[in-house]
């Protein structure tokens, strides 16, 4: 049960919901142009053009908060779950959050350091640097002149979504129970992926984490610069990291100014995203214009660290064995690591997904290697599984944006850049590592272990199974696909049947009355007119209902 302390909560989102909510309905139904909400009723903003079903979604989110703002921001980066207008109008809350007064910014820091800001730092910037939905961006100089980024929290923002997420929690039980459709969509799996997302976004000590993994895992290469992370000035609601100077990735004329050819620019994020990928099986699952710099010195700046993938050996030999399909032409490789990431549907219609799949991959086999963009690969293959509603692992879609995005960020830099292009040689290293004595070795030892641990616990478990099967105690669970149809057909049948009684016992009744009372005013000619009046119906109505429904 959801506790009283979050019925206002909920009273509020009601609320912004019918406000929004109502204008979204009637968009839907085509009767728009028949309520002028651009007019301003309501509270909406004015403009001269009506506003879309999406937009009117999009404006709901925002005015409900950060939790529902996080909740488009994810929405927009899933072709997979939701249209393509909804996803170009969700995009838009990547940058319409307003900042936090300083005032309340600099008591969050005050509380969580322990003490006042003057004594911390020796200069903080009162105007953000940069503001998002949870946290916002100050630059400031430690005392010994070092320059620094603070992120913090935005007040209140942490019990806020704590509320939203049990709220949208029993939302999502409720509609799973009822709803049919969110059952074929894995409703609560999305919505645990999302609270989970959201929980640690919450958690800057987290992204101070990553941000040290990814420094320890490049901390050989030369190109790429990762901040550091101060922990004397960090917490769960403050993260503080070196800042970063130099030029982002979108603006080419100022990376020419520096001295840098952008191509050689984009070659070497490609060699950092493959390292990610093939290498370090940790990777950087934001790579947006605005993370990544372009430094005086030539190397390659990362921020924000909030959104990581983790790839494991077998998933990463899957991507391998997909790349070297594509760039072999080979289908059957293609398609087996398709199926063994995750990208499976119905099975009553897997025949023509794996066709789409295949007339997919023909058209770009034809094309030569260095005109194939995989962005382009990957947004298609969003296409089809949003067509054929199949819900991609979240691991594996973080891995499929990543690279689709990586590609365009790169392609700002050089317009004729393709990421196949540089994959061929790290997947041939990488065959080579996963074919290899030691890697075979390391995996053999693994699989020993779980094997020996397996052997050791097998009589213990057989004799329990076995102990349970005598004493009758051992039950299976059988799900029945069809179950919700048989459920609906036998409900079918027995309000059927109980109409038929009711109609008989309604007949009989009247006759046991009219024939012990036998009234004088009462005519039977007239009861029996009336009885049969009341009787067709009945049988009309469940006739109807039997050749409309079928047998």
């Amino acid at each position: 049960m959801i506790a009283p302390k979050h019925v206002k909560r909920k009273a509020q989102i009601a609320k912004i919901l019918a406000k929004h909510g109502f204008g979204f309905i009637v968009e839907k139904v085509g009767l728009g142009r028949f309520v002028p909400f651009h007019w301003g009723i309501l509270g909406h903003p004015k403009r001269e053009h009506r506003y879309s079903a999406p937009e009117h979604l999009r404006m709901a989110f925002e005015e409900l908060g950060p939790t529902f703002i996080k909740l488009g921001q994810i929405l927009s980066t899933r072709p997979d779950l939701i249209p393509t207008e909804y996803i170009e109008e969700f995009a838009k809350l990547q940058d319409r959050i307003p900042p936090c007064p300083t005032e309340k910014i600099v008591k969050v820091v005050e509380e969580e350091l322990g003490a006042p800001l003057k004594e911390l730092f020796a200069e903080f910037e009162r105007e953000p640097l940069a503001s998002a939905s949870i946290g916002q961006v100050h630059r400031a100089r430690l005392k010994d002149g070092t320059r620094v980024v603070v992120k913090v929290q935005k007040p209140g923002v942490e019990l806020q979504i704590r509320q939203d997420l049990e709220i949208l929690e029993e939302l999502v039980k409720r509609l799973s129970a009822h709803w049919e459709a969110a059952e074929h969509i894995d409703l609560e799996g999305l919505f645990e992926e999302f609270s989970y997302v959201l929980r640690n976004e919450l958690d800057y000590e987290r992204e101070g984490r990553n941000a040290e993994t990814f420094r320890k895992n490049f901390l050989k290469d030369d190109y790429v610069h990762i901040p550091r992370v101060f922990w004397e000035y960090s917490t769960s609601k403050v993260l503080t990291l070196e800042e970063l100077e130099g030029s982002k990735f979108t603006d080419v004329q100022s990376i020419r100014k520096l001295g840098y050819d952008p191509k050689e620019v984009a070659r070497k994020g490609a060699d950092m995203y493959m390292n990610m990928f093939f290498r370090d099986g940790f990777f950087h699952g934001g790579p947006h214009p605005g993370n990544f710099f372009l430094l005086r010195d030539g190397r390659i700046g990362l921020v924000d660290f909030g959104m990581v993938g983790v790839l494991d050996d077998v998933m990463r030999i899957n991507l391998v064995q997909l790349l070297y399909g594509i760039t072999k032409n080979d289908m059957s490789l293609v398609m087996d690591a398709l199926y063994d990431l995750g990208i499976r549907g119905d099975p009553k219609r897997e025949s023509m997904l794996r066709k789409e799949f295949e007339v997919l991959f023909s058209y770009y086999f034809l094309k030569p290697l260095g005109e194939i963009k995989l962005s382009r690969v990957v947004n298609e293959i969003f296409r089809l599984t949003y067509r054929y509603r199949i819900t991609l692992p979240s691991d594996l879609f973080l891995l499929l944006k990543t690279i689709g995005m990586a590609e365009g960020l790169l392609m700002n830099l050089d317009p004729e850049f393709r990421m196949i292009s540089v994959i061929k040689p790290y997947v041939s290293r990488s065959r080579r590592v996963f074919a290899s004595p030691r890697f075979i070795a390391r995996q053999a030892e693994r699989n020993a272990l779980l094997l020996s641990k397996m052997l050791i616990q097998s009589p213990e478990k057989l004799k329990k199974f076995t102990s349970m099967l005598e004493a009758g105690k051992l039950e299976f669970s059988v799900k029945y696909e069809g179950e919700k149809r048989l459920v609906s057909d036998l409900r079918k049948d027995i309000n059927r049947l109980t109409l038929s009684i009711l109609t008989l016992a309604f007949i009989l009744s009247m006759a046991l009355v009219v024939s012990s009372y036998k009234p004088e005013f009462f005519r039977v000619e007239f009861f029996l007119i009336l009885v049969g009046f009341v009787a067709l119906i009945f049988f009309g109505g469940l006739m109807f209902k039997v050749f409309r429904e079928g047998t």
